[in-house]
């Protein structure tokens, strides 16, 4: 039976990790455990809610191999303050589990053994590609935000990757590594070079919301991520950790048809200038969630006002670069401030052809990524 020396520090880690895989409102109470087992070197920790499997090692003392499932949070609240470096944990009859630091502390927990416990999915090696962890955080940092929160639109419900090839005037042609993502009503898009040999991404796939969350949690620690697609599944393995996501089944919307081909009118702004002024007139907005506004443009100025008057009305005049015939449009405030908040220009430019059109965002510092909003209608006023 089990029975391990292990190091707290290194065994919280990914005990932490797994809090917001394990699902907590399952029947399944196997799926409420962590899988703790050992080989010759390492002990071993897997969690599940069978759409995102997770799965690290630890370096221990092993005194006799084993394997045994506890509940994941009981076990991480007694070990992430545990009085000693050092947690003898051993498994004991029916399935028992005593974690022990000598003469200064014993819990015992009850568990479950690990017959039942979900299969932890492989992918072959030669399926995986190498990545910076910097470049796949920023993709997704830049585009789950407008990932749709409603279940019934489940394509929505995610982050669509797709792997493009450009041509560069310098290099030739290189491989883009693109992310998009959209709840109906914006859009953000975020793509990065990358040397891929291995993904094989042309028709794209979606990744859920909570994976890629799970995805930014596994990568912080490591300059390189290895990512691989195999089937129905996204698999990410960086240093220790290693996640399986199962991917949303369906198609992605064809987001090219809405994102304006010509640029014909333009303005630029200080971005935290108009993200103060939009969070400021939110204030009076009682939609947390739509939050509408006007922007009435003319030469080198914007006014915004808000357009729900029930709390009371709010206007603000900020500078602009712009010297084009005035025009109005509306859009959700809430939205706009989502888009400029991932942003790292200071200068954003935006583009709205007329008052149908999308709202554009771009910056010089934001090379690869695209914030589209669509409008608002004015006669709603």
């Amino acid at each position: 039976m089990l029975h391990v020396l292990v190091d707290r520090d290194q065994m919280v880690k990914p005990l932490q990790k797994v809090q917001s895989i394990v699902d907590k409102k399952t029947i399944m109470n196997i799926i409420n455990n962590v899988f703790i087992y050992t080989d010759d070197k390492y002990l071993y920790i897997e969690a599940t809610d069978l759409e995102i499997s997770y799965r690290s090692k630890v370096p221990c003392e092993i005194k006799e191999q084993g394997a045994v499932t506890i509940n994941s949070r009981q076990l991480f609240e007694i070990i992430k303050d545990f009085p000693s470096p050092v947690i003898e944990l051993q498994e004991n009859e029916n399935c028992w589990v005593t974690l022990g630091a000598g003469e200064k502390a014993e819990y015992k927990i009850g568990g479950l053994p690990p017959d039942d416990f979900p299969k932890f999915r492989h992918i072959e090696s030669k399926n995986y590609t190498d990545i910076q962890s910097k470049i796949l955080k920023t993709l997704i940092d830049k585009t789950i935000f407008s990932a749709s929160f409603d279940d019934k639109k489940f394509t929505l419900s995610g982050i669509f990757m797709q792997q493009l090839a450009k041509e560069d005037d310098e290099h030739g042609e290189i491989s883009m590594l693109r992310m998009v993502s959209s709840d109906g009503h914006r859009l953000s898009l975020m793509e990065a070079e990358i040397e891929s040999e291995n993904l094989d991404l042309d028709q794209g796939v979606i990744i859920p919301k909570k994976g890629a969350y799970e995805i930014k949690k596994i990568i912080e620690e490591n300059e390189l991520a290895r990512i691989g697609i195999d089937e129905n599944f996204c698999f990410v393995i960086s240093g220790t950790d290693q996640l399986v996501i199962r991917l949303i089944d369906g198609k992605f919307p064809d987001y090219n048809v809405i994102i304006p081909e010509k640029k014909e009118r333009f303005l630029t702004f200080d971005k935290n200038t108009v993200y103060n002024a939009l969070k400021r007139i939110s204030v009076l907005c009682t939609d947390n969630m739509f939050r509408g506004v006007k922007a009435t443009i003319t030469n080198n100025t914007m006014e915004i006002e808000s357009l729900d008057k029930n709390l009371g009305e709010a206007r603000e005049i900020v500078e602009i670069a712009y010297d084009g015939e005035p025009f109005e449009m509306a859009f959700n405030a809430k939205y706009m401030m989502d888009a400029l908040s991932v942003m790292d220009s200071d200068i954003v430019i935006l583009t709205a052809n007329n008052p149908e059109s999308p709202c554009l965002l771009t910056g010089e510092k934001d090379r690869g990524f695209l914030g589209l909003i669509m409008p608002m209608s004015l006669d709603t006023e």
